[in-house]
């Protein structure tokens, strides 16, 4: 049993529907690991919710000897199908706002498995061979993600909720990292990025 579980709304009021799936859902990462010391969890909702619109879902897991978060925009979460008229009675607008915050909430805590995973096989020493741990440096930066330079010059994403320790205020053009690289959405991305130095170029 996860000894914290704690879940933040943001932008929205709070619901015991979503906290009980945000428990439901990481109460069966134990299968993955059985190490969980707690498990932070943030459900934000668009500024301008429209109908199809999606929830940003942050989930902060610690562990021994690390922080794993996983963070998704929300133009990367799974959509609904959208069975629902344009115009929503406003007696069914809360069961449809909740509908999409649960696709969300259930998706990043997927996403969230998987990593659990990889940490646990880390952790045996039986790290998959496809997904190694690579030295890269920073190519380019935005205000929340960027792009990292591979040894073979290839450019791989990640978001600032990728880099551990809350390191991304340190990352400069040059920084040299640690990285995990995973086939994204729209190509590849880093799950993991850890600074080695907060150095500028």
């Amino acid at each position: 049993m996860i000894p914290i579980i704690h879940t933040t709304f943001k932008g929205m009021d709070q619901s015991d529907a979503l906290e009980s799936l945000v428990r439901k859902e990481a109460t069966k990462l134990e299968r993955f690991f059985d190490g969980i010391t707690s498990c932070s969890v943030v459900i934000d909702k668009p500024k301008h919710h429209i109908e199809g619109s999606q929830y940003q879902v942050r989930i902060v897991l610690d562990v021994p000897g690390e922080q794993i978060v996983v963070s998704k925009d929300p133009s990367e979460h799974a959509t609904l199908a959208r069975t629902e008229t344009q115009r929503v009675h406003k007696s069914q607008e809360l069961d449809t706002v909740h509908k999409y915050a649960q696709v969300a909430v259930q998706d990043a805590f997927r996403r969230a498995g998987r990593r659990l995973e990889d940490y646990a096989r880390h952790l045996a020493g039986a790290v998959k061979t496809h997904e190694p741990v690579v030295t890269a440096e920073v190519a380019t930066l935005g205000e929340d993600f960027g792009f990292l330079r591979a040894p073979d010059g290839h450019e791989v994403y990640f978001h600032r909720n990728s880099v551990l320790n809350d390191g991304f205020k340190h990352l400069r053009v040059g920084s040299a990292v640690r990285f995990v690289e995973e086939a994204g959405e729209k190509g590849a991305q880093a799950s993991t990025v850890t600074p080695v130095d907060h150095r500028s170029a």
